[in-house]
């Protein structure tokens, strides 16, 4: 149930017999607090048992991302968005690739009705099987030394890998939260919530937009007709069961192994030299490269041309189909696959 732990960083995490997660290398328990879901992200926070969400010292927060962004990205982003309404926090990259980041900032809290609350957090953004993992360690008002090297060391380690690691038994943990659900509405409870909660929110909220402007885009670009002189489009469509030429258009998902392309062309020489080349573009897998070139002997009674791209595991990203007769670039499609 929690695969959102599957980023997790440590070298082992497993329930006491309270039913709190206990984490190798840490001093302590930790209690399910609070969980949100949208359409872009989970997020799962933890505190102290003995503490409360309008109450914590100490908090774990553990975020899967459905966005087709790189943690980079979404670690500058969000250091940016704090920047923006904390201008003195102080942030550090201790790793910064494009796809592991291990950030720290302290924060004096610049904002709501918690405006002035110290935070000091420690976090990391990798990539996992399904898309971006982070999971961030935070203290307030500041981390000791002690604390502080501690979890620049858990969540630093290289123990764990992107593919995930040993987290074990924490489906029952979170069925069974430690501590009763408060009597009050949960939005109330993160109204009364501390700013590290409120900035949890903002960043659900920053990956939604994300994910609406990435939809955006691909929706742009796959529409975007040629700009080569004298080309045509290529009608695309998604395959169907049996092989055939289904629904046309332009925005596939990585479930759609079949994807034809059809350019109606007219007459040609017995002779002409038929050629559709795939190209990947960008995205996942990197960038531009010819994936797949098919020669057709032509057939002088017809008039389309007809050939389909298919895999078992497409990389997302854009992508490109062209048709060439006698070397000459007469047809182009344009798709993406997210």
């Amino acid at each position: 149930m929690l695969n959102l732990f599957a980023g997790l960083l440590f070298a082992l995490a497993h329930l006491s017999p309270s039913g709190n997660v206990l984490i190798e290398g840490d001093v302590g328990e930790w209690a399910f607090a609070d969980r949100q879901v949208t359409e872009t992200a989970t997020l799962t926070v933890l505190i102290r048992p003995e503490a409360s969400l309008a109450s914590w010292r100490e908090m774990l927060s553990v975020m899967n991302v459905q966005v087709p962004k790189l943690p980079r990205f979404l670690a500058n982003n969000m250091r940016n968005n704090l920047l923006e309404y904390c201008p003195q926090t102080m942030w550090e990259f201790h790793r910064e690739s494009e796809e592991d980041v291990l950030y720290e900032f302290r924060s004096a809290g610049c904002r709501g009705q918690v405006a002035g609350i110290q935070e000091h957090e420690i976090g990391r953004i990798t990539q996992g099987p399904d898309g971006p993992v982070r999971i961030a360690y935070a203290a307030k008002p500041e981390m000791t030394p002690e604390m502080r090297s501690r979890w620049l060391n858990l969540l630093g380690s290289e123990v764990g890998t992107a593919r995930g690691f040993p987290i074990q038994n924490l489906t029952g943990a979170a069925r069974k939260p430690s501590s009763p659900a408060p009597e009050q509405p949960i939005a109330h409870w993160l109204q009364e919530a501390t700013e590290a909660l409120k900035r949890q929110e903002d960043l659900l909220a920053e990956l939604d937009r994300l994910a609406q402007e990435a939809q955006a885009n691909a929706r742009a670009y796959s529409q975007k007709a040629p700009n080569e002189a004298g080309t045509r489009v290529i009608s695309l469509h998604r395959g169907r069961g049996d092989g055939s030429p289904g629904e046309a258009t332009t925005e596939f998902k990585t479930t759609d192994t079949l994807i034809w392309a059809i350019l109606p062309v007219g007459s040609l020489p017995a002779n002409a030299q038929v050629e559709m080349l795939w190209y990947y573009e960008g995205g996942e897998a990197g960038s531009e490269q010819l994936i797949r070139k098919f020669d057709f002997p032509w057939d002088p009674l017809a008039d389309t041309v007809r050939g389909f791209l298919s895999f078992s595991q497409p990389y997302t990203g854009r992508y490109r189909v062209e048709v060439h007769v006698n070397g000459e670039k007469i047809g182009v499609g344009r798709f993406t696959i997210r």
